[in-house]
């Protein structure tokens, strides 16, 4: 080491800290990777004579390198032992020109390459892929808030990029977004998978969405990266749940302990241990893994980990080095012990278990874990799990069973504790756009409660989970959310406030009343906790959405202030169709309105019919037009409003507990309605298709007024009108007791 030059280079997510490793390259110097400009013991260890901090720099990196490929030490990176103690792996420009050179061949990539580097650049797999496309002369983009589908999806339709790169963790979270995606994922000509697991069907759906593109995953580790290749895009089967098969003159087979040993000019031959510089591979060359695996027709199958690394969205921990670190913290020698589970998002997460007959505190055990983790780079509170047992499973010597901790927990043998800070006092949701937020929050933070004033980060939110919110959000209300809302605004209050200071957006919040059941959903419209209860009388068969469309807000504002003349039924039945399209790509569709929201639900049908589309069934719940009742003129439209919007005024109280507020509410929703009603004409606009009418058999109907038996909807309509007349006045059908008959009778129409 002290025969060349040897600089360190702290560790960061930038270009710049690209091209400082690549200039030190072509220098001849030796790379130390450092983890900050104060890591005082791999300075030592390495002899490093001058230390590099590295700059924020995002965006593109286009510089084109000629790296060598000598036989000489590039650079020294430093991985998690299995013991707890840090190894040194010493990689020489040989080793790293191979990767690149092997992974370049297998992707038939060109120089025409813009890649969206969805993984850190100080990521091992990250670094490798800057190198592999300056080698070509491509270009490389580096996000500067990490990894984001609208941004991905944004960028491919400009033509922008046309590759990306990412881990399976990822790339779940696009797939899980990937109704956003539309024609432009045709663009997409090459991607590549980290060497997480990731499932047939996963790559399968993953192919489909990017049809065109040369989709490849890769395995290895840090001492032999990118040993084996596979192309998912030409896989098929069960071909798709392996890792690929060696290319070049990389070779692999499995041990007598079903270890997986590697061997080709891209292993590490040396590491630095304890000090000390020592051989990696044996005397064949072969350097035995402690991954699992089998090899079946060529494709290497992976099968975990045999040392119980903890490896949480790509970064591994050594449970015996988090032992140490958490022992040091709580000035404690035994008690406690950490094991890896299974995290559908992140891979692994911490498992901590706390034998009974310690003394601490249960929260200081959890405090000082998610102290550790940061240093280790992990912001996540969410993948920390407590338990609690009589005493630690172990073996005949005292060694601890970290697989039976495992087992214990996924079985649910033990008691959990899942603490997270919660900084404020419980406030509830005070409207449809909040509601639809705090759902969101609830299910992707996995939280029974989460109220508006509730910290993001303090509830266990992170960078990745950020990601995922700012989709989810964007889905359920229709508003375009950045990842840096979240972090200047961490609650729902303050997000909702800055959004709706934007005019220019229009939101429709679409929150689940219930989701359980393979039925086709039936979309509830104008409101969304008025029909919970039907929702819970359908049953854990039907799912069911309520949707409100949050310009109906802005656009009674307008009408206030006098900035405009009507509320348009056609315009608002335009944002209800694209917020169903947004939740359900294909139909049919099934619709269900009470009141204004009946009218709307037809008018949304008629649009999503005209689209295309199929609408198996519209629901009227108790709406009646204004031809369908029988006095003068001038009194038709002023009973319609009492009948047709007289539960929003009850609707109003139930959300609102300032007087003044629930009084200009349902004044200001009046008032809009009306001229809705009065400007909407249906003289000529036939809905055609089966609509279920729903009567309110308890009518309060003035002196010499009387209702027509179909509410007026056979001048509406020419396909099947079927109607049913159901015990309750306006809001008591689709209220307990007699919202279970209705839900009974609704059943028989419901796919």
């Amino acid at each position: 080491m002290k025969e060349n030059i040897v600089v360190g280079i702290v560790a960061k997510n930038s270009l710049s800290y690209v091209k400082s490793v690549f200039d030190s390259y072509r220098a001849g110097e030796t790379v130390v990777l450092l983890r900050s400009s104060k890591d005082e013991e791999r300075v030592k260890l390495t002899s490093v004579s001058r230390i590099i901090e590295p700059e924020d720099d995002f965006g593109w990196f286009d510089s084109i390198y000629d790296f060598s490929a000598a036989d000489s030490l590039a650079q020294i990176s430093f991985t998690s032992g299995t013991e707890g103690e840090p190894k040194g792996v010493f990689l020489t420009h040989k080793a790293l020109s191979d990767v690149s050179q092997r992974l370049n061949a297998v992707m038939e990539v060109d120089s025409s390459i813009r890649e969206y580097i969805g993984v850190p650049a100080n990521f091992s797999f990250g670094l490798g892929r800057f190198r592999a496309i300056s080698a070509l002369g491509g270009k490389a983009f580096l996000p500067e808030n990490g990894f984001n589908p609208f941004e991905i999806r944004d960028m491919l339709n400009s033509g922008e990029i046309n590759a990306i790169s990412a881990v399976p963790t990822l790339w779940r979270i696009l797939l899980k977004n990937k109704s956003v995606f539309g024609s432009e994922a045709l663009k997409l000509k090459w991607i590549e998978i980290g060497s997480q697991y990731m499932g047939q069907k996963e790559k399968e759906e993953l192919k489909g969405l990017f049809s065109n593109a040369i989709i490849v995953q890769h395995y290895g580790l840090t001492e032999a990266s990118r040993t084996t290749f596979l192309r998912v895009d030409q896989a098929s089967g069960n071909k798709l749940d392996s890792v690929g098969t060696a290319t070049g003159g990389s070779e692999i087979k499995i041990s007598e302990s079903g270890r997986i040993c590697i061997r080709g000019a891209h292993v590490a031959n040396q590491i630095l241990k304890q000090g000390h510089i020592v051989s990696n591979v044996d005397a064949a060359g072969w350097l035995e893994t402690n991954d699992l695996g089998k090899v079946q027709d060529g494709y290497l199958y992976y099968q975990g980990r045999a040392d119980d690394l903890i490896n949480c969205s790509g970064i591994k921990l050594s449970p015996d080095a988090l032992e140490h670190d958490l022992f040091e913290a709580l000035n404690i020698k035994e008690g406690i012990a950490i094991a890896p589970y299974d995290n559908e998002l992140t891979g692994n997460g911490v498992l901590v278990a706390k034998e009974r007959a310690s003394v601490l505190e249960l929260q200081t055990i959890f405090t000082a874990i998610v102290e550790i983790l940061l240093r280790y780079g992990i912001d996540n509170k969410n993948i920390v799990k407590l338990i609690q047992l009589e005493a630690l499973p172990v073996t005949a010597t005292g060694k601890v069973q970290r697989k039976e901790l495992s087992k214990l927990f996924i079985a649910g043998h033990c008691e959990v504790f899942d603490y997270v800070l919660q900084t404020s006092e419980y406030v509830a949701p005070r409207n449809d756009f909040e509601l639809s937020l705090v759902t969101v929050w609830q299910a992707l933070l996995k939280r029974e409660k989460v109220g508006i004033t509730d910290n993001f980060f303090e509830l266990g939110g992170d960078s990745l989970t950020t990601v995922m919110l700012v989709n989810e959000m964007e889905l359920a209300s229709g508003i375009k959310f950045d990842i840096g809302d979240v972090f200047s605004f961490p609650t729902i209050e303050q997000l909702v406030s800055i959004k709706q200071e934007d005019r220019e957006v229009v939101a429709s919040s679409i929150v689940p009343l219930q989701v359980k059941g393979e039925g086709l959903p039936l979309f509830c419209l104008c409101g969304i906790n008025i029909y919970q209860e039907l929702a819970d009388s359908l049953g854990v068969t039907q799912p069911v959405y309520g949707i409100y469309v949050a310009e109906e807000q802005a656009l009674m504002n307008a009408v206030m202030d006098g900035k405009a003349s009507d509320l348009s039924v056609v315009h608002l039945a335009e944002l209800y169709s694209e917020a169903i399209l947004r939740k359900q790509k294909e139909g049919p569709y099934q619709l269900a309105g009470i009141s204004f929201g009946g009218l709307l639900a037809v008018e949304t049908a008629q649009i999503l019919k005209s689209k295309g589309a199929d609408v198996s069934v519209v629901i009227l719940l108790d709406t009646i037009l204004p031809n369908g009742i029988l006095r003068s003129p001038l009194s038709i439209v002023k009973k319609q409003v009492r009948f047709c919007f007289g539960w929003l005024k009850k609707y109003c109280k139930l959300i609102k507990d300032e007087e003044q507020k629930r009084a200009e509410m349902t004044d200001l929703r009046d008032r809009a309605y009306r001229k809705a009603m009065e400007a909407y004409d249906i003289s000529g606009a036939y809905y055609q298709g089966q609509v279920v009418l729903i009567k309110a058999k308890e009518q309060k109907l003035g002196k010499g007024v009387s209702l027509k038996d179909d509410y007026g909807w056979a001048e509406a309509t020419t396909g099947e009108l079927i109607i049913h007349e159901m015990e309750g006045d306006h809001l008591g059908v689709i209220k307990k007791p007699n919202v279970l008959s209705l839900a009974s009778q609704l059943k028989a129409y419901l796919k």
